[in-house]
């Protein structure tokens, strides 16, 4: 509870309210979006632009609100919830910076996202994320034998 209690305080200084704590149940996983976000995220420089509030507006429903799932609040394992937020300000909420967070619209569409990295935080917007899941899933689908041996081929330490 004393967990829950702090991680509410950190998204209201952020400038939201919270609306309810959300088990994923049939919704996008946060732990999910933590990995899209640490895998094709950009360097903080290249896409730092894409946390406007026109990215923002996308992702919020006619409410303003989103969820939001913030590193070190209840990520992973079997505690693993979003937190549903409203954002009733016209700019971008304060949430940039340590610890990171992923958002996710209510309809699962937009995913935006900060993660702390090696070089600085790395910043993920993404729109359709279900047809861009699907169609990476097909594409993963479609790899030879050949280009799989290549991939393994390259991945550095003992081969099998």
């Amino acid at each position: 509870m004393r967990h829950q209690k702090k991680l509410h305080e950190l998204l209201e200084r952020a400038g939201l309210t919270v609306v309810e704590d959300v088990r994923p149940g049939s919704l996008f996983p946060p732990e999910a979006g933590w990995r899209i976000a640490r895998g094709i995220a950009a360097p903080d420089g290249v896409a730092r632009e894409a946390l406007d509030a026109a990215w923002w507006r996308r992702l919020c429903d006619v409410d303003g609100e989103f969820l939001v799932a913030v590193l070190g609040h209840r990520i992973g394992g079997n505690d693993s919830w979003w937190t549903r937020g409203r954002h009733a300000g016209s700019g971008v909420p304060e949430l940039t910076g340590d610890p990171g967070f992923v958002a996710l619209s209510l309809d699962g569409q937009v995913l935006l996202a900060e993660v702390p990295g090696e070089g600085g935080p790395r910043v993920t917007a993404l729109d359709r994320l279900p047809e861009r899941l699907q169609e990476d899933a097909a594409a993963a689908g479609r790899e030879t034998e050949v280009e799989r041996a290549e991939v393994w081929a390259a991945v550095p330490g003992r081969h099998a």
